[in-house]
């Protein structure tokens, strides 16, 4: 009784002991997290600067123009200035970060990871390297930011808690999609905005399988490439999305983990709307 009593008290201190290592690896990743999104909202709280004001014109008379010289005198292009990256300190900080994803309105807001020699390197580690059940977001190592390839494959755990992409099966009620359309994606040069066009639940199927993998579209170099993926989201999406697309668009997937059937996933596909900001170098 007494060896039961010890090896039951044994039992509950070691339960005890990783509970408690989990929730400190949790706050410290988290810490980070937040760190990380207060400085880039320092640079977003930044006003642009300002045009000057246009002096009022004199009480000079005014001369005539005529037509033939409005048509002839093109009007400057202006050129946008280039913005500062918001996340650059965060780009900075580790050079295996890829981009940042923000689905505004949502708990999704993280660092987008991608390290080709070892796909799985952040698969429980933390931004910073360390131990963390959460793990990070992770960029297909088909996938590419520079060359931007077709498709973005990004993975991440579907937690409990909401953290990475546990939030990411609310997409499956049309109701919170009307509310969840866009996307942002910051890469070091440019901020990048996608619509949502399919929401669909698949599978990792076998290598024989003969059916639509997800998963390994990464490029439409032929319009039969792009028929073949656009076809099969659109069948497979849960409901109509309303948006279209064409040879030549861009996408961004979000995939996690759902347990419909083994080895299932929940998929969420997403259109490039185009290219709202250039960022500055910083390196």
């Amino acid at each position: 009784m007494i060896i039961l009593v010890f090896l039951g008290l044994s039992c509950l201190s070691a339960a005890g002991g990783i509970l408690l290592y989990r929730h400190l690896t949790d706050r410290h990743s988290q810490e980070t997290l937040e760190a990380l999104r207060a400085s880039a909202e320092d640079y977003l709280s930044v006003e642009p600067p300002q045009e000057p004001p246009v002096p009022p014109p004199d009480s000079a008379p005014e001369e005539t123009v005529y037509e033939e010289e409005i048509q002839s005198t093109p009007e400057p292009t202006a050129t946008p200035e280039p913005l500062e990256n918001p996340y650059q300190d965060s780009f900075l900080a580790n050079e295996d970060m890829a981009a940042w994803l923000v689905v505004p309105d949502t708990r999704i807001d993280y660092p987008v990871m991608w390290t080709p020699r070892d796909e799985n390197y952040y698969l429980r580690r933390g931004f910073d390297g360390q131990a963390d059940q959460n793990g990070c977001l992770i960029l297909d190592t088909d996938s590419c930011v520079d060359p931007l390839t077709t498709n973005l494959i990004i993975h991440g755990h579907n937690m409990k808690s909401g953290a990475m992409f546990g939030d990411l099966d609310k997409y499956q009620e049309e109701s919170f999609f009307q509310d969840h359309r866009e996307m942002l994606l910051h890469t070091e040069d440019s901020l990048r905005t996608y619509e949502v066009i399919a929401v669909f639940r698949s599978q990792v199927y076998k290598k024989t399988d003969q059916v639509f993998k997800f998963y390994q579209f990464f490029q439409a170099d032929t319009q039969e490439e792009f028929d073949d993926f656009y076809t099969n989201i659109k069948e497979l999406s849960l409901y109509d999305t309303g948006v279209t697309a064409e040879f030549g668009d861009r996408f961004l997937t979000l995939s996690t983990c759902a347990y419909h059937v083994d080895r299932g996933r929940f998929v969420v596909v997403a259109r490039e709307t185009g290219c709202e900001s250039v960022y500055a170098p910083f390196r």
